[in-house]
This record gives structure tokens, sequence and C-alpha cells, in this order.
């Protein structure tokens, strides 16, 4: 009997040649001295991460740079290959955020890059927010954000193209009329030049769903986790209190665990 591949993994191992192409515009940098500033000023003191869906590095390397600790996991090798090759001595895993193990104690915990949009339903929310408690020690902070309606509206309704030495990436978007709770497609075709000058394609279908802020606190509740933190993010990495489902292109959380209930049970909430 043949197991078909998750489709979360296939996506981003078909994408991971060509990811940093995709996201070269992303400012990572000031984005996490962002997310690391905001975390410090809601109390955390150490300085240990773990980066959940870690993707290529993109959203641990800086980081690492500024001192911390890094364990890295993300459901896609192809994806954890080219962040090892970036952070040698970092601690990577490979895992499903749905599946989240105890990997340690952490001061931060961080799942960034719309990494929760891929989750389809309130119990998988639930599940992966319970593992990123699961991994936040107490009087940590976790970070996440997710994608808005606005971002639904425009980058995946859209089609655009972007290239970097051999390697050229088209992004087609496939979504219709943005509305609450609503799955969005894209899907992404990756070309690239082989060795005697022939290209090769491979195709990354991309599928999310929107998560609007009242179920996100539910999830979070149910998860034990306390949101102390919620902003609207504007491309740039330009914060604003309260997120807004028009204006912004993200909402940014910052949460922290609650101490009683909500940790590891299975009483999940459903739709």
């Amino acid at each position: 009997m043949t197991v078909a591949a998750d489709p979360i993994a296939a996506g981003y191992d078909a994408l991971a040649p060509a990811y940093d192409t995709l996201t070269a515009g992303y400012d990572h940098d000031r984005w996490l001295r962002e997310i690391e500033r905001i975390a410090r000023r809601h109390g955390i003191a150490g300085r240990t991460v773990l980066d959940v869906a870690c993707g290529t590095g993109k959203s641990f390397v800086p980081l690492l740079h500024a001192g911390y600790a890094v364990t890295g996991c993300d459901i896609s090798g192809a994806m954890l290959d080219r962040a090892a090759a970036k952070a040698p001595g970092v601690a990577l895993h490979e895992a499903d955020m749905r599946a989240l193990p105890a990997f340690g104690a952490f001061d931060l915990v961080t799942c960034l890059d719309d990494a929760l949009n891929h989750l389809l339903t309130v119990d998988e929310l639930v599940v992966a927010l319970r593992g990123i408690r699961r991994n936040l020690a107490p009087g940590g902070i976790a970070v996440w954000d997710v994608n808005t309606l606005a971002t639904y509206a425009t980058a995946f309704a859209e089609t655009r193209i972007v290239s970097a030495g051999e390697t050229f990436v088209a992004w087609e978007g496939k979504a219709g009329a943005a509305a609450p709770r609503m799955r969005a497609e894209a899907v992404v075709h990756v070309f690239r030049r082989e060795a005697g000058g022939t290209w090769c394609r491979t195709d990354s279908r991309q599928v999310q769903r929107h998560w609007p802020a009242e179920e996100i606190a539910a999830a979070a509740a149910a998860a034990g986790l306390r949101i102390v933190d919620a902003l609207g993010q504007r491309t740039g990495v330009v914060l604003e209190a309260e997120p807004d489902e028009d204006r912004h292109a993200k909402a940014l959380y910052f949460a922290a665990r609650c101490e009683q209930g909500g940790g590891d049970g299975m009483d999940l909430i459903r739709p």
C-alpha cells in the first residue's frame, strides 16, 4: 500500500529550492528585532528559542546572530536541509506542528511566516497551539502571525514572477472573493536551470485558511495560552495596535502560558 505524502510537507519540499528567492524581499532581520523587542517588553529574560515551522532558517537566523540558543523544527525535510546549511550548529528536527513533541522549555517560541494558516480546522489549530505551549517555559512568550483578508484579496488573487540566478518562480494566486474563514489556494511554479542548460519545473500547491481574531483567541485559550498583545502589520514591518483585516497584511500575536487548565488534554473545541 502506498501512503500519500502529507500535502503541506510535499508542497514545501517542492518549494524549498526556491523559497529564499520567493521571499527575498522580506526583511526578516528587522522583523525579528521588533518581535524580540516586544517579547522582552512582555517579560522574557532568557535567550532560548524554538522556531516552529522554521523553513530554510530565515525566521531564526536573526535570533541566532543576536545570541539566542536556537532549536528549529519543520514538516519539510527539504526546507530543513537548507536551514542546516545556513546554521550547521543549530538543533533541527523534522516535526509536524500538529503533533509537536516537547523539545524543551524555551523563553521564546515562534511560529512565523503564516505557518498557522496552513491548518485548516479548529482542531488542528488547537493541537498546534497546545504543542507550542508544551514547549514554552513559565514566563516565556509565544509569537505567531496569520494572514488577513487583505492578503487573501491581493497576494492570493494575483500572479507574480520573481527570479534570482538560475531560478525563477511564478506565483499563481487562485483565491476568489475574500471572506472570513475562507480557504485560499496558490500554485507556485519553480523553474531551475539544470546542468547542460535544460530547465526543470516543479509545482508547489499552497492551501491556507483565514483565521479571524475571535477564533485565534478561542483556540489559544483552549490550548492554555493567554494572548497578551495583538498587532496589525503593514508591509515593511510597520506594526500597529489592533489588527485590521482590511488595512493590515498580517495579524501578529504574542501569548503567555495560562498556568491552570488548557494543557495537554484532548478536549478540543469544534467549528
